[in-house]
């Protein structure tokens, strides 16, 4: 049973993983309006700790990238699994087109924006 509330889709994008100690480069997997998975991170923050997500949307175009904070939920050989905690206004536009242009409904992506992504699933 699946238990998320927002939908996952698959976006190959370059990502930049940045916290208090450090930083890495990935490759973004899936992503869904509440987090994502990273893989192929040559470092990893701690599990729990606060970090700031860079999304390259395209490469040169600086004023493209998402730019969200996020904690961790696990990191290890599986990939870095990260709970976005903010998005920033200007941000959040190109983060729901970039789920909603991925997604198999996208009309899906737009009615998940009325619910809740905190507290227990709806049945």
């Amino acid at each position: 049973m699946n238990h998320r509330r927002r939908t996952r889709v698959d976006a190959r994008k370059n990502v930049t993983v940045s916290w208090a100690a450090g930083s890495s480069e990935g490759e973004l997997t899936n992503l869904s309006l509440k987090g994502c998975l990273v893989l192929g991170c040559t470092a990893l923050p701690r599990d729990g700790e606060a970090v700031k997500v860079v999304i390259h949307l395209e490469p040169d175009a600086r004023e493209l990238d998402v730019e969200v904070l996020a904690q961790v939920v696990r990191g290890d050989e599986r990939g870095l699994a990260l709970d976005f905690t903010e998005v920033p206004a200007e941000s959040f536009q190109h983060l729901f087109c970039l789920v909603q242009y991925n997604a198999s409904d996208p009309d899906q992506i737009e009615e998940e924006l009325a619910r809740s992504a905190f507290g227990a699933p709806e049945p």
